[in-house]
This record gives structure tokens, C-alpha cells and sequence, in this order.
């Protein structure tokens, strides 16, 4: 049902909030699960969640990669106003977009491009491609190329300008990937996550996350091919 209909199962989503998977991104003080984040223990989690399917693990961490982005980058504002959401009952759709509609795409020579607005804000233009769960996410973390540097935006799906086209892909195909379009897209003052260093760890710690999905789904390979 999830590769036809390219969705993951409601009941999946709903155990890994149950497990708390959200809440790994976010500090203690907050709800959360965090003292000392550690990128190996997060990534022991994302393999044993891509054993069997790697789609399904990619719409179970969406919400998770945001979370984590807001709990290391965010300032005291943005977690207050964002992360208390990830470790409730009811956890938001949300992802990570830094992909684009590039052969070759290089996260640090971005065609989405953010601009600052007379009123302290920025306005956002630009596509995202193979965004996961993109048509039901409430929030998402932008890549966008701000002042000649690529950084991070905190957007809201509720902003005007945002469409959203399905974009089914070979392999992820229940995590719902779509294409993510900004055409003019405002955004408050307080959208701007972290420092222009903070993007380069970022995509660090997601290069190791999907090494960390493809293994777990390589290992379930694995272990069905050698009786097999």
C-alpha cells in the first residue's frame, strides 16, 4: 500500500512518536531527550529504522532533522517557540530542504535565494526538490543563498507563496518526497537559523545520516540475500 500509494502507514508514524524519535533533537530543559547530543547514537537510530525501508525511515526522521536543526542552532526564541511541539502526543509533519532540481547539486552553490526585506525580514525565492511529507508538513528548514552564503531559514507552511508538487522517487517512495516552490515568500525577522558555520555542519551530520539510512537498508538486503 505505502510504494502505491507513495505514503507511510499512519500507525508507522504514530509508534515512532510514541518512541520519541522527535525528541532526540531536542534539549532536556525543553521536554526533550537531549543532555549531550551525540551523532552516533543518532545515527545507530536512523539505521535500525531503514532496515527493511529506507522510505518509511526518511517520513519517520523528517520531523526529527528539524527538530535537531532548531535544538543546535536555534536561538532561545526559536526553541521556545518551535521545539515544545516535537515532544507532545501530536508531533508536526516537518523537513529538512536543501536539495534542488540540479544535476550535480552542490548544497553550497544554492539557486534558492533568500533576500532582506526593508522591514527586517527576508523574502524567499526559489524550488526545493524530493522535500519528505512536504504536502502535509506544518514547518520546514530551508537551505537558501543569503548575501553570496548559504544559511538556514526557519519556514512556516502557512507563509503565502509556498507551493507544493508531488515528486514521487525510486526507493523513498512512502516518504511522500515532493518539489517545495518559493515565489516571493515573506519571512518574519527571527526566520534565520544559526550562523553560515553552522550550515557546513549541517550538511556534515547529514551526509553521515544518510550513510547511516542507506546502511541500515543495505543490511536488511543483506540478510535476506544470504539464505536466499
Amino acid at each position: 500500500k505505502s510504494s502505491n500509494d507513495c505514503v507511510t502507514p499512519p500507525e508507522v508514524l504514530k509508534a515512532s512518536t510514541e518512541l520519541g524519535v522527535t525528541m532526540i533533537g531536542v534539549p532536556e530543559e525543553l521536554g526533550g531527550a537531549v543532555e549531550q547530543r551525540s551523532a552516533v547514537a543518532s545515527d545507530l537510530i536512523s539505521e535500525a529504522l531503514a532496515k527493511g525501508d529506507l522510505g518509511m525511515a526518511v517520513a519517520v526522521l523528517a520531523p526529527a532533522a528539524v527538530s535537531t536543526a532548531i535544538g543546535l542552532w536555534g536561538d532561545a526564541d526559536q526553541q521556545a517557540t518551535y521545539l515544545p511541539e516535537f515532544v507532545g502526543e501530536d508531533v508536526p509533519a516537518a523537513a529538512l530542504a536543501v536539495m534542488e532540481p540540479k544535476p550535480m547539486f552542490d548544497p553550497f552553490a544554492l539557486q534558492t535565494k533568500a533576500t532582506k526585506s526593508a522591514d527586517g525580514g527576508y523574502t524567499l525565492d526559489g524550488v526545493k526538490s524530493l522535500v519528505p511529507r512536504a504536502a502535509e508538513a506544518e514547518l520546514f528548514v530551508i537551505a537558501a543563498e543569503l548575501d553570496g552564503e548559504p544559511r538556514m531559514f526557519i519556514v512556516e507552511s502557512k507563509y503565502d507563496g509556498i507551493s507544493v508538487t508531488p515528486e514521487p522517487a525510486m526507493g523513498i517512495r512512502p516518504a511522500a518526497t515532493a518539489t517545495l516552490s518559493f515565489e516571493g515568500t515573506k519571512l518574519p525577522k527571527g526566520a534565520l537559523l544559526g550562523e553560515a558555520a553552522d550550515y557546513t555542519e549541517m550538511i556534515r551530520l547529514s551526509r553521515i545520516a544518510w550513510g547511516a539510512v542507506t546502511a541500515g537498508c543495505g543490511k536488511a538486503v543483506q540478510d535476506y540475500l544470504i539464505p536466499y
